[in-house]
């Protein structure tokens, strides 16, 4: 799929890094768009007001796999940079292979790579190294039971195998993420239904066993929801660390919230915290929480665009990321968004 030449054509789109949360999801979804759209694209100020200005190793892997897939070229490309310069070519699918070298997020990696995927010319399989839950970005099990619902409802298919858990400091987890090409379906999903289930799942690394870490998580996110599904697992992992995810489905949607151990903090606290996060997330009675709202933006607009139709949701919040989303979408794409009565509608 290809949707060059439907989009208004300039000789270099200019991206403010900087612009309100100025965090790294500007990049990403900066250069995912660069691809689909065949726009290149300048990115200045990035991160600007961060304690480690420019680019992270999680941002440069994310990026250089950009430009293998779509056998583009950059200027200004290091660890570092705060000013770097996209331009893309033709997308391909095949195997690619991503070294974060760090603990760096898997999963905001995949946030370039998956809307690439989309339009390639064949099936794209990344095989992914670094963290699978590390602090400030969704656990690998947040993308697998929320991200994946919400790309499957708009058409989009994609597997996930987990070969190895990475943590902090080092990361060494292995994640090998399928996408396939697709033609994006509108989707307005203003009411989730009735609750279904609520599920609460900890990951642990074996280290942690006798002390129970997996299982104390569980205990303390059965403090919000004590009727909730459980399971837990302990997995080899270079770093000891640990994480639970939790996420409520309904009938139309499923949404989700993660808690992140760390050392000195109890295991059961770390449960309580994500169960009360997604019993706050409940609350909102939007099918999306808000970090789904932040992440489906630029898919949102992608299927307006190509098919003409308004797509809707129904949200708990717009955050400052998902503002951010969506003026950098805006700056690639001719669509607009508005928000009415909690709606979002581009």
């Amino acid at each position: 799929m290809d949707i060059k030449g439907k989009v208004k054509r300039y000789n270099m789109v200019e991206i403010d890094g900087n612009y309100l949360e100025g965090g790294g999801q500007i990049v990403r979804t900066a250069i995912a768009l660069s691809c689909i759209t065949k726009q290149s694209v300048h990115i200045y100020n990035i991160r600007a007001g961060r304690e480690k200005p420019g680019l992270r190793p999680q941002h440069l892997a994310g990026i250089e796999a950009a430009l293998r897939i779509s056998g583009g070229r950059t200027e200004g490309l290091r660890i570092g940079s705060v000013d770097i310069t996209f331009v893309p070519g033709e997308i391909r699918g095949g195997n690619y292979i991503i070294d974060a070298k760090t603990a760096g997020a898997i999963t905001l990696i995949l946030q370039t790579l998956v809307p690439i995927g989309i339009y390639a010319d064949s099936p794209s399989l990344y095989e992914i190294k670094g963290g699978t839950a590390v602090p400030f970005s969704p656990t690998i099990e947040y993308f697998r039971h929320i991200f994946g619902y919400f790309l499957r409802l708009m058409g989009i298919t994609i597997s996930v195998d987990v070969r190895r858990h990475g943590f902090y400091p080092r990361g060494g987890g292995i994640c090998r993420v399928k996408v396939f090409p697709a033609k994006l379906k509108p989707i307005k999903l203003t009411e989730r239904g009735n609750l279904i289930e609520v599920n609460i799942i900890s990951i642990s690394s074996s280290i942690l066993a006798p002390s129970k870490v997996g299982e104390r998580m569980i205990e303390g996110a059965r403090d919000i929801f004590p009727e909730a599904t459980t399971a837990f697992y302990y997995v080899n992992s270079q770093d000891a660390g640990c994480f639970v995810h939790t996420n409520a489905k309904f009938t139309n949607s499923i949404i989700g919230a993660d808690g992140l151990g760390r050392k000195g903090k109890r295991a059961e606290v770390v449960g309580i915290e994500s169960g009360k996060a997604l019993k706050k997330a409940i609350e909102r009675s939007a099918p999306l929480d808000r970090w789904m709202t932040d992440q489906i933006i630029p898919y949102l607009a992608l299927a307006a665009y190509e098919t003409g139709k308004e797509v809707k949701i129904k949200i708990p919040e717009l955050t400052r990321h998902a503002q951010a989303n969506i003026w950098v979408v805006k700056e690639f794409l001719p669509v607009d968004f508005k928000v009415e009565e909690d709606i979002l509608k581009c």
